[in-house]
């Protein structure tokens, strides 16, 4: 008895390597996004110096860690990855960048030094007016402890007299320098002289914080931050 094909072989294969590439093709399309360049990223984050808790988005872990204003909102920050923070953002660059490649719901753990998070404290970022003053640059009254925001800019208001206001525009995280020069000749005797150096000095560890043409300043026991990460969301560009 003959048998009839009522499908072309050809045809068959042909629908069989169509099928498989459409598969292929929906599995490409469904896999999860990964934040890049230009992404807006919304994140949980907790901050800790040198392994105590200063910031948080978390009002839990804000609690736990004594840490808790009952003047401010938590809720996940929203950073938009190689934009153009303020002065006194949140997510340094440094951090921003371990977040590339990352997925909703991975969490990273990103160490840096100061230099790479908030800086050193400034003593020429301290500055002073009068009341008056304040009141027509800021449009309200200055109140001590408070932190302002003007033109993209932030400040905290340290002390408030009869007459002046003394404004700290140094990040709050700032730290203090525990400085320390060495003659460049002498460094580049045991070390290499570029800023960001992580050397041992006397008994320590220090991080070359600059280099001029005779000295090499170095930060001892430096800080150290750690920004715990949780990705919430992103939206692609």
């Amino acid at each position: 008895m003959k048998v009839t094909q009522l499908t072309d072989t050809n045809l068959k294969k042909l629908a069989w390597v169509v099928g498989i590439v459409l598969v292929f093709l929906a599995a490409f399309l469904v896999q999860e996004p990964t934040i890049g360049p230009g992404d807006t990223v919304v994140i949980n984050y907790t901050i800790s110096i040198n392994g105590t808790i200063v910031d948080s988005s978390i009002e839990e872990i804000a609690q736990a860690a004594n840490i808790f204003d009952k003047d401010r909102t938590y809720e996940p920050l929203v950073v938009v990855i190689g934009g153009n923070p303020r002065e006194n953002a949140v997510a340094p660059h440094a951090v921003e960048r371990q977040l590339l490649g990352l997925k909703v719901g991975e969490e990273i753990s990103v160490r840096l030094y100061p230099a790479e998070a908030y800086g050193y404290w400034n003593p020429e970022k301290m500055v002073n007016m009068t009341i008056e003053e304040f009141v027509e640059w800021a449009g309200s009254e200055p109140i001590e402890g408070q932190t302002y925001q003007v033109g993209g800019v932030m400040f905290n208001i340290y002390q408030v007299t009869k007459e002046m206001v003394y404004l700290d525009f140094n990040h709050r995280f700032a730290v203090q320098l525990n400085k320390e020069v060495v003659p460049l000749e002498e460094f580049q005797q045991t070390a290499e002289a570029y800023p960001g150096n992580l050397v041992m000095y006397k008994g320590e560890y220090a991080i070359v914080v600059e280099v001029t043409e005779t000295e090499v300043i170095l930060d001892m026991n430096p800080a150290i931050f750690e920004f715990k990460v949780e990705v919430i969301q992103i939206r692609k560009v």
